[in-house]
């Protein structure tokens, strides 16, 4: 496993220490159930440690600081201080629920989180079975909302594009490639999917396959992956041979800093390359020290979806973009977003429900629509995202990427139309 090297972790230890915060194995204050004067428990697990910790460790970074917001900026919940309680479930589904039955029968927590992408599915029957609700964090699949429905709040996608839904803007983006192609480029035909062999891959696969088919695209090109591929090169060179239009990698931040350093390696570059990783941690991707790539490789026209988009205003957004700005210099990336929304979500409906109960949690989820950092939320019948939202379509373009910075003042919406900031560099420019 990669360790993130000194200077990223700290950070959000140093954010710890000002919140209220009942680590894993810590003493803390009265949890949840019971005590109408002590705070309100929010319970999770967070890949700490493990494959993906990078991401994980910014989800929980998100988390942290929307907690701070809530007791800060709303009082609470309820008027009662708020506080998390967690567990590092090293991105191992076998430890999740044994962890989520501790939260709920041994911390009494008042609301959960849920784990980090697909691994929340291992939580998401012992959420049931208790008729507890859990707000999810970059929930990567539709599967539990099938079978449990609103018991899991799943912010990020609807039941129509399930776990491709994160890639529904990016989709449409290339299916109305005439109406951004200002250059009279040939459009692109043929698409190779270097995909992940999780759920959220083959429900990405569900979604985007017969969109991109049904709209006149070939897939000359279809894999899936585990997270922490050990060797890019054979892939890479595969895709030397096949020479598709589009690559497509909806990977972990890890492997698609990888896959690219190998296409560097071996000179090869796509038209267009759709590449995950940079969305979901705009902050990380262009800096080294942080697990990211160089600038000058990170910023040469990768597209991927935007979570941030300059254009989408709310209070908390501008709160979540102040603090990132503030301390990295940067823009707030996807998983710091959706740790933060989830926690948001939660405060504000249970304190426009008077109640963390369940049914009155249902009650004002189904019936209201929240603005959050990222995007809206109103719950539909089976606990997705019945709202008016987009994830939006996000590039790097610097002015000259020769001499391109760690910084994200060069990052933009370029798609759909109300959160465009400029128009899309386009096609990739290469190594040289």
């Amino acid at each position: 496993m990669r360790k993130l090297k000194r200077g990223y972790l700290p950070v959000a230890l140093l954010v710890l220490i000002t919140l209220t915060v009942t680590a894993c194995g810590g003493g803390g204050g009265s949890a949840g159930g019971g005590d109408d004067d002590g705070p309100i428990v929010i319970g999770s697990t967070f890949t700490l440690s493990g494959p993906v910790a990078h991401a994980g460790q910014m989800a929980f970074e998100g988390a942290e600081l929307a907690v701070k917001y809530v007791n800060e900026e709303l009082g609470g919940i309820n008027g009662r201080p708020v506080e998390l309680k967690y567990y590092d479930d090293e991105f191992d589904e076998s430890k999740i629920p044994m962890l989520y039955e501790k939260l709920i029968t041994q911390d009494k927590v008042d609301i959960l989180l849920s784990p980090y992408t697909s691994p929340f599915l291992a939580a998401a029957p012992v959420v049931a079975k208790n008729d507890m609700m859990m707000f999810c964090i970059a929930a990567d699949s539709y599967v539990a909302n099938d079978s449990y429905g609103q018991n899991i709040v799943n912010i990020q996608m609807d039941d129509q594009w399930r776990g491709g839904m994160w890639w529904h803007d990016v989709a449409e983006f290339f299916v109305n490639f005439d109406q951004w192609n200002t250059k009279g480029l040939e459009r692109p035909k043929t698409v190779a999917i270097l995909n992940l062999e999780i759920s959220y891959g083959h429900e990405v696969a569900d979604a985007i396959v017969p969109y991109l088919e049904d709209n006149g695209f070939e897939i000359v090109y279809h894999e899936y992956f585990d997270p922490m591929q050990a060797d890019w090169t054979p892939i890479v060179s595969r895709m030397k041979e096949l020479q598709p239009d589009i690559i497509f990698q909806p990977h972990y931040f890890e492997d698609c800093v990888k896959f690219i350093e190998k296409c560097k390696e071996l000179d090869y570059y796509a038209p267009y390359m759709i590449i995950e990783g940079m969305g979901w941690d705009t902050l990380s991707w262009t800096n080294p020290e942080f697990g990211g790539l160089d600038p000058s490789v990170a910023k040469r026209g990768f597209f991927a979806y935007s979570v941030y988009k300059n254009k989408y205003q709310t209070e908390t957004s501008k709160y979540l973009a102040d603090y990132v700005k503030e301390k990295y210099d940067s823009i707030p990336g996807n998983d710091l977003i959706c740790g933060f929304m989830a926690v948001e979500l939660a405060a504000k409906a249970a304190n426009m429900a008077g109640s963390v109960e369940t049914a009155d949690l249902k009650k004002v989820l189904t019936e209201n629509t929240f603005d959050l950092a990222g995007y809206a939320y109103t719950m539909n019948e089976t606990g997705g995202n019945a709202a008016d939202f987009n994830w939006g379509v996000g590039q790097y373009i610097p002015d000259d990427i020769n001499n391109a910075d760690v910084g994200a003042n060069d990052w933009y919406c370029v798609w759909p139309e109300k959160y465009k900031e400029r128009d899309p560099m386009y096609p990739f420019p290469g190594w040289k």
